[in-house]
């Protein structure tokens, strides 16, 4: 939750100390070989993997590269890696509208002062 919250501080604000850089995070797995937590997250992957190998059960402790949008205090792994598609408020709102408004009946629409 605490996390959540630190991503919406950001919201709207200037992120120039912000930038986003490939780390390598030190996590713990379960019996079954998935995630079941995060160590932390290391510049270099070499001290990583020594980290992960000098850890009580270090076949437990697995490591990966992540992105990360950091200012070098604190960090927010960025999931998806894929570009996604943003699409343009104002023309998709008007082409609702023309959706809606076709849907009506001539009679709705001169009712509703359209015609």
């Amino acid at each position: 939750m605490a996390i959540k919250a630190g991503i919406r501080e950001l919201v709207g604000k200037d992120l120039k100390d912000f930038k986003i850089v490939e780390m390598t995070e030190v996590y713990r797995v379960d019996y079954d070989g998935l995630k079941s937590s995060s160590l932390g997250f290391f510049k270099d992957p070499n001290t990583a993997t020594a980290f992960a190998g000098v850890q009580t059960n270090a076949s437990s402790h697995k490591t990966r590269q992540v992105h990360v949008l950091t200012d070098g205090t604190v960090g927010y792994v960025i999931m998806h890696q894929d570009p996604v598609k943003l699409f343009d408020d104002e023309a998709e709102a008007l082409e609702i509208k023309k959706k809606a408004l076709a849907k009506l009946y001539p009679a709705e629409r001169k009712l509703l002062g359209f015609d």
